[in-house]
């Protein structure tokens, strides 16, 4: 099988799931999450090589190399370019684009999910979002792909990336079912339901300093293995809305507690 940085880890999974991870995982400790279903049936069919890279922090020369010792065969002449310039999906480019720059969002330590959330209701049948962000939006791209959008990324610089994304006739408006400032809980809520948990039943993961998308892909490896009875204790520096309607889909329960601005404690249940 021939592979190059555009081709899908859903491809190379298919092909030899048990050896591509065990030689991922060697390569870099965080390929090892690819051993959990949940993180496997959520972005593998999705990432791309260069993508999966990008988030691990692994050059794509080392990662083709690997592949190659288990019996793959490199496009060379993408294979070995660490820029990728364009990630493209499908898509039929819409007459005009409205355009939202988060990156002064972001700079205030701020989730700027509802100004995007807000921008797309507001797209007319003949528009599409152009965002524009300091990384590519990995967990909002897998979000509204299941919604139905298509989306296209340029990668301009450092600090630049822009993401095209095109409603398809399947969107939806509704993206997310719940808005993102009725979550926080800071009543006792968590407080109390982490009494009664046994110590031994509960792992705790900080992810404060994690950059995106890390701290979804470290909570997602985490909570495949929980069990009814089991909980994850997460320091967080915000409300990891993208996570949360993938968490409802593995039957989880989540509660958080505001300790102060860019410190939230989350705790997901299984009862």
């Amino acid at each position: 099988m021939q592979i190059n940085v555009q081709t899908r880890i859903k491809e190379l999974l298919n092909f030899k799931q048990e050896e591509v991870i065990q030689a991922l995982s060697k390569l870099n400790k965080n390929f090892g999450k690819l051993r959990s279903p949940v993180l496997r049936n959520l972005f593998a069919n999705r990432v791309t090589i260069a993508d999966a890279c990008k988030i691990s922090g692994c050059s794509t020369a080392d990662f083709m190399e690997c592949m190659k010792q288990i019996g793959f065969s490199v496009d060379e002449e993408q294979g070995n370019n660490e820029q990728l310039f364009q990630t493209v999906s499908t898509i039929k480019e819409p007459n005009n684009y409205l355009e939202l720059d988060v990156r002064p969002i972001l700079t205030q330590d701020k989730d700027p999910l509802k100004e995007i959330l807000a921008s797309i209701k507001m797209l007319d049948e003949s528009q599409g979002l152009k965002l524009i962000n300091t990384f590519e939006p990995l967990p909002l791209i897998h979000l509204l792909a299941d919604r139905g959008f298509t989306h296209r990324v340029e990668f301009v610089d450092d600090n630049t990336v822009i993401t095209y994304f095109n409603k398809t006739a399947s969107s939806i408006k509704e993206i997310i079912p719940f808005p993102a400032d009725e979550l926080t809980v800071d009543d006792g809520q968590l407080d109390s339901l982490l009494a009664t948990i046994a110590p031994d039943k509960i792992k705790y993961l900080d992810v404060r300093q994690l950059e995106m998308p890390k701290p979804m892909l470290s909570i997602l490896a985490e909570t495949s293995d929980l069990s009814v009875g089991d909980a994850l204790f997460v320091y967080h520096k915000k409300i990891p809305v993208y996570l949360l309607p993938e968490l409802e889909k593995q039957g989880l329960k989540y509660l958080f507690k505001s300790i102060s601005p860019g410190n939230v404690n989350m705790l997901i249940y299984k009862s």
